[in-house]
């Protein structure tokens, strides 16, 4: 994961361009070499639909159900067990799966700022309800993280436990420990809460139009929050990946967007109080841990205060070419290794924001910070050396291999497993080219290709101003779930493979092994079985039966072997049943289980010649855990009995699922009503007598009933 610098140093210098007098329509024209302004160069619409749809990569939680991304389930939900709260909900931060509240409320508000300037842009495009909804995903999570005036919990899942497995999002909870982190009195952390009073502020701002009832519930926290960290100053404990450099600039943030709401001028007062203009200037942009030029921006303009607009605007002249910060030679105003775009483009923001404001700041200056921030947007989205949009999926030469586990979709938990990336990561905004303009598309350099939800969130702002002025239609119908298929993921999810390690003198070894890499979603399975179909014709042709084959359990990671059943006439299958052991796509051990099972017919009357299962068996096994050898289609992998893979002989005898009583594939409330009436002697209608016996022990009675009842009750 990407480390979290907080300042950065080195500054370069190109010269600027003019803005264009003509604004035109949407063209298709390539990228060019060096940014341009002052012209529709691309789709914004696009571009901004997509931005947006990333945070829903990102999700945590119980995920609303046809969720838009068939790649992603429901994710950590055991956020907040350990201190007795439902703390579920959130974003991920990255391409990692912790949850922290000091960057998710940076981007939530700086999300929610961008909807605040550019609310009709939003509109327009027909993104409103979605960046709203976006928005509120995470200010739901706040709350909840909010349970008491003076307690805010800042974190669930931790580095050490988190990073030491890739694996997707659905299975944090099986792989890592989600323990959860607060700030109280005795443990302050003005910056966090600070930051999330902040974000909730302008949720009550935005939100207002549509909802005022949750309008009033984010001013609530806000007012909460803001009171707890002014009240028990101080930082926040962590001290690595965001640690945070100073708590003033996170109260100031606060204070401000309370006044910008409320108008009541006691928080004006605090937030010119918390950052007076004497420590503002610094050169470096508003960011997750130093929001203190977004600050001074929105003090300057509550207050048409002059002094804070020359401070503003010393920030934003350090960004101009020529007067401070680096430029690579392509253009980028470039800070720092770490998410140079994410910068850049944040910094963007901010001159479409001072830049729009014809009431205050000097005016010979607005076009040239419009322009910068046309430009950086634009060297984002293609107008770079390399031809190359850094938005995955938009635009030419996009980004197909960000570092982001889910997305990849490593059923080994290991980064070049598999060698490309299963699901295509929408609207993510890749960290971006080193200070020469090189980068390179590679999933281990998380310098270069993290993602993160602060990454995006200054950059959807950008795209609402660069789709206000220019246009472009953001994709119809878009997107249906094959959309997000990578080309090169044909692979199957769960499978069995099988191999010989012993066949002769009336005995066959087979080893089976089931597989799950599974990512649409990832999911962990632990009712998975695998089933052997035997021809035992020469067994009774010899005047055998079905006792004169002995099957044995011999090695095996956790299965259980169920005897021979007939499927149909002198068609029968052994199960190796793996129930009870969980088989996930998250490491080498856990993707897969291992079962041998010994055939041995009795005075060697039988052959496996012409098993359904034996076809395509070879030898020795491969233990390779990124190879597909062995798999056999003739040894079908089955979850919870129904078949989930795989192929069974022709015609056999319809397998009975056990409580479905109607026959209409579902185990509810209506067998139970069936049930009831066939132990009341009541058997017309359609109803299936085999399935009444649900503990399948030959009768039905009341223990069937009792058992149903139960089942249920557990919601199974």
């Amino acid at each position: 994961m990407r480390k979290k610098f907080l300042k950065t140093t080195s500054f370069m210098l190109v010269t600027s361009l003019l803005l264009s007098l003509f604004v035109c329509a949407p063209t298709t024209a390539k990228a060019a070499t060096s940014p341009r302004a002052g012209g529709a160069f691309y789709n914004y619409g696009e571009a901004m639909q997509k931005s947006i749809l990333f945070y829903k990569a990102n999700r945590l939680g119980d995920l609303p159900d046809n969720y838009v991304l068939p790649y992603r389930g429901d994710a950590a939900m055991t956020d907040g067990k350990d201190v007795g709260l439902d703390l579920t909900g959130g974003w991920a931060d990255a391409g990692d799966g912790i949850k922290f509240t000091h960057p998710m409320s940076y981007a939530a508000g700086q999300l929610g700022w961008a909807v605040y300037e550019y609310r009709d842009a939003f509109e327009k495009s027909g993104q409103l309800d979605d960046i709203l909804d976006e928005i509120k995903w995470a200010t739901d999570f706040f709350i909840k993280a909010h349970p008491s005036p003076d307690v805010l919990y800042y974190m669930c899942g931790y580095e050490e436990s988190d990073h030491s497995v890739w694996i997707p999002h659905e299975l944090l909870d099986y792989k890592t420990d989600r323990k959860s982190f607060k700030v109280d009195p005795t443990t302050p952390g003005s910056d966090v809460a600070g930051q999330t009073a902040a974000a909730l502020a302008i949720a009550s701002i935005i939100f207002e139009p549509t909802d005022p009832t949750y309008a009033e519930t984010c001013l609530t926290h806000a007012k909460q929050l803001f009171k707890f960290a002014d009240t028990y100053r101080g930082k926040n404990p962590l001290k690595t990946l965001y640690p945070s450099g100073s708590y003033l600039d996170d109260l100031a943030w606060g204070a401000i967007w309370l006044y910008i709401k409320t108008q009541d001028s006691t928080y004006l007062d605090k937030a010119k109080s918390i950052l007076p203009v004497t420590v503002l200037g610094g050169q470096h942009t508003h960011c997750w841990d130093d929001v203190s030029y977004g600050a001074a921006l929105k003090i300057a303009q509550a207050g048409h205060d002059e002094s804070y607009a020359a401070m503003v605007e010393k920030n934003l002249d350090y960004w101009m070419p020529g007067t401070g910060i680096k430029y690579t030679p392509g253009g980028l105003a470039w800070l720092s290794q770490w998410g140079s775009l994410r910068y850049a483009t944040t910094a963007a923001f901010l001159a479409f924001v001072w830049s729009d404001d014809k009431t205050i700041g000097t005016a010979s200056k607005k076009q040239a910070y419009h322009d910068f921030a046309e430009r950086q947007v634009n060297y984002a989205l293609g107008d770079n050396p390399r031809g190359g949009s850094y938005e995955v999926g938009f635009g030419e030469n996009a980004p197909e291999h960000p570092h982001h586990r889910t997305a990849h979709g490593s059923w080994t938990s290991m980064l070049n497993v598999p060698t490309f990336h299963r699901h295509i990561l929408y609207g993510a905004l890749v960290g971006g080219p080193s200070s020469d303009d090189s980068w390179k598309d590679d999933i281990k350099d998380y310098t270069l290709n993290e993602v993160a939800t602060d990454y995006n969130a200054g950059f959807v702002g950008c795209l609402a101003k660069m789709y206000g002025m220019y246009g472009g239609n953001p994709l119809v119908n878009w997107p249906k779930p094959e959309d997000f298929r990578s080309p090169q993921d044909n692979l199957t999810e769960y499978f069995t493979r099988g191999w010989i390690i012993y066949e002769g003198y009336g005995k066959l070894k087979v080893m089976f092994q089931i597989n799950n890499r599974s990512a649409w979603p990832a999911t962990m399975k632990d009712k998975m079985s695998t089933r052997y179909f035997m021809d035992l014709s020469e067994v009774f042709e010899a005047g055998g039966t079905v006792d004169d084959v002995q099957l044995t359990l011999e090695d095996s990671q956790g299965a259980k072997l169920i005897g021979l059943k007939q499927y149909k006439d002198n068609i029968y299958y052994f199960t190796v049943d793996f129930t009870g052991t969980q088989i996930m796509p998250a490491e080498w051990e856990m993707c897969e289980k291992d079962a041998t099972v010994q055939i041995e017919y009795k005075n060697g009357a039988g052959s496996n010649q012409n098993d359904w299962s034996y076809q395509n068996l070879s030898g020795p096994p491969d233990f390779d855990a990124v190879s597909f050898a062995g798999m056999s289609k003739y040894i079908p992998v089955y979850d919870n009995g129904k078949l989930l893979w795989g192929e069974e002989p022709a015609g056999g005898i319809p397998e009975v699922k056990y409580g479905d009583i109607n026959n209409d594939g579902n185990i509810d409330a209506i067998d139970f009503a069936l049930l009831k009436k066939i132990l009341m002697g009541d058997t017309s209608g359609n109803v299936n007598l085999a399935a009444a016996d649900f503990n399948k022990d030959g009768d039905i009675n009341a223990i069937d009933y009792a058992a149903l009842k139960s089942y249920l009750q557990r919601g199974y």
